[in-house]
């Protein structure tokens, strides 16, 4: 005995899907309908049908994982606090000083005047103090310094 192959239809298997899905017919009625199987339309209503199986699926978090999803959710937490903090804190500077600190923050300086020379990298890197200092007198000291240089 050989087997039919029908071929349905986008159409009838999308007809058939909202009327079981509607709750007028059952599978078995529909299966009936159609002349095939209910294993048929069981494909049909996961491949053309709006409510999918729920799978059931079972989380399972060790303790270990639960407290640790908690540490992080804690500094987390701690961490948003300190970020409004510290925004409150620029916030409070802005009005004092009467500037915008973050926009202002890590720029480059500004560009120094016409004839003025830029600050040496000792005079950037030594305190600021109101003595002045004298030149050295004695050259024959310099160049004895400099000639035990390693090079």
């Amino acid at each position: 005995m050989e087997r039919a192959h029908h071929r349905y239809s986008a159409e009838l298997k999308g007809r058939l899907v909202a009327e079981i899905e509607s709750g007028h017919l059952s599978l078995r009625e529909a299966a009936r309908d159609a002349h095939t199987s209910v294993t048929m339309i069981q494909k049909w209503l996961d491949e053309y049908g709006r409510y999918k199986p729920k799978r059931d699926v079972v989380e399972v978090v060790m303790k270990s994982e639960q407290e640790r999803i908690n540490a992080l959710e804690k500094a987390l937490a701690e961490a948003h606090l300190k970020l409004r903090v510290y925004d409150e804190l620029i916030t409070q500077a802005n009005k004092h000083f009467k500037t915008d600190l973050k926009k202002s923050f890590g720029t480059t300086p500004l560009p120094l005047a016409a004839g003025a020379r830029p600050p040496s990298r000792l005079e950037r890197s030594a305190p600021h103090s109101d003595a002045r200092e004298t030149p050295t007198t004695n050259t024959q000291g310099d160049s004895a310094r400099r000639s035990t240089r390693k090079r």
